[in-house]
């Protein structure tokens, strides 16, 4: 089952306490099931993770890493040149 990014924005929020900086929102589709409002995260080293949003304190869902790595890298490569753009909005 091959994710499909249903939707996805690009956003600047400072880095975590970890360390990791959030830098896109979005929706994915795996199969008959919708995922709204993951984040994808960017840590210091480059690395990037999917992180499910929190509900009353806790992660939502979680997925085991090889369906992580494909929903990190659909989402990575439908993000595009948005970050680019955010940069570019905030320098200008």
């Amino acid at each position: 089952m091959d994710p499909i990014i249903q939707s996805i924005t690009a956003v600047e929020r400072p880095p975590s306490p970890g360390g990791a900086r959030t830098i896109a929102r979005f929706t994915v589709q795996l199969g008959d099931v919708r995922l709204y409002g993951l984040l994808l995260r960017e840590f210091p080293d480059g690395t990037r993770r999917t992180i499910a949003p929190n509900v009353g304190g806790q992660h939502c869902a979680s997925f085991q890493p090889a369906i992580a790595e494909k929903i990190t890298a659909a989402a990575t490569s439908a993000l595009g040149g948005q970050l680019a753009d955010v940069h570019s909005r905030r320098s200008a």
